[in-house]
């Protein structure tokens, strides 16, 4: 039996694609199998991508603080850090056609909300602000062609579903012509659709991009004068996020899981990628917590001996004076909270709330457990 992961950021380049999971970048056959890691910091990371080269992937990584641009070798060694912006905003967004890693930050302004795209050399010399004003995405496409996401609202759609207000994301692109729509001229597409757009992509001669306005995020495509548009995934259950493309496949996470879709041809239907976490998995292994860092609420008996406590999620029983602490409700997966002791014949009792069976409800025990 597979062990439960939550995988997200998926890239892919050839038969291999890469992921985050349990706060480090991994790797996979594509047709799926075990994968490995290709960071080992266990830290929050997002959005690694492979170069176009498919040997080397650049992420973000917060394992100094800020997010910061870090790359490594597909096939093993150390990772290296490129910026040093301190931005709470920096995300890697692909890569150049020259081959910098490509990135989106708000170092150097005034607002959280002007994220710009720079190109980072893999040197780790100074990185080229690109010209397109503030913007949350960029794609590089055929023959020059540009596509940008405006600067959106903070949050990716599946955080805030069905936001219809101002700051929701915006898709631009480059007229790629001569005279009126001329190469660098930006017009809108997909004006019409009312709701987030979030991923611009180029497959092949297509446009695509993960959108919501059907009411549940899904991956859409269109030709760049915004015609023939369709939709390539399901609007049922969960949202489509963190789509991007190797050029004629596009992948995708939903609800933890990894899914392909082959081709934009119509009738293309995606798959899941069946794909097995290596290593220890220490994130899912029990460990002791701080309880000072994890402390809820307390309540003492009417005798001042001891106190029913609530640390992490779960009651214990602590005396004041000697004897052991007691584990009341401490189950995996269900939260207690609010604890309160009453006394009843003489022995003290704690009272609850609790999720164990899906809706709050009260739950109560004697103090000796």
């Amino acid at each position: 039996m597979t062990t439960p992961a939550y995988l997200r950021f998926p890239h892919l380049h050839g038969e291999l694609v890469v992921f985050t999971a349990e706060d480090d970048v991994w790797a996979a056959p594509l047709d799926g199998g075990r994968a490995w890691r290709v960071s080992a910091d266990n830290m929050p990371v997002a959005h690694p991508r492979l170069s176009p080269d498919g040997e080397t992937v650049a992420w973000t990584s917060r394992r100094d603080g800020a997010p910061e641009v870090h790359i490594a070798p597909v096939a093993g060694g150390s990772a290296k850090r490129l910026t040093h912006w301190g931005s709470w905003t920096t995300n890697v967004r692909g890569w150049t056609p020259d081959g910098r890693v490509l990135a989106t930050t708000t170092h150097g302004q005034a607002s959280l909300r002007r994220s710009w795209a720079r190109a980072v050399p893999l040197d780790g010399g100074p990185a080229e602000t690109l010209p397109y004003g503030p913007v949350g995405g960029v794609a590089f496409g055929p023959e020059g062609r540009v596509l940008l996401l405006s600067a959106p609202m903070g949050r990716e759609a599946a955080w805030w579903k069905r936001y219809r207000g101002g700051t929701a994301g915006k898709l631009w692109i480059d007229g790629g012509g001569e005279g009126e729509g001329a190469a660098g001229e930006f017009g809108r597409l997909h004006a019409e659709l009312d709701g987030n757009i979030e991923c611009p992509m180029w497959v092949g001669d297509r446009v695509a991009f993960l959108s919501d306005y059907e009411g549940v995020g899904a991956l859409y495509s269109s030709l760049p004068d915004g015609t023939g548009l369709r939709r390539h995934t399901s609007v049922e259950g969960f949202y489509a996020r963190h789509a991007a493309t190797d050029g004629a496949r596009v992948v995708y996470a939903s609800a933890g899981e990894l899914w392909i879709v082959e081709g934009l041809d119509e009738g293309v239907e995606a798959r899941r990628l069946d794909i097995r976490l290596g290593g220890q998995r220490v994130d899912l292994q029990p460990r002791p917590v701080d309880a000072a860092n994890w402390f809820g609420a307390a309540s003492p008996d009417h005798t001042g001996r001891g106190s029913a406590v609530n640390v992490r999620g779960a009651v214990h029983w602590v005396t004041h004076r000697s004897g052991p602490a007691r584990a009341l409700a401490a189950e995996p997966g269900v939260r207690a909270r609010l604890p309160h002791t009453f006394r009843v014949d003489g022995e003290e009792h704690v009272a609850w709330v609790t999720d164990a069976e899906g809706d709050d409800a009260l739950e109560f025990a004697p103090a000796t457990g």
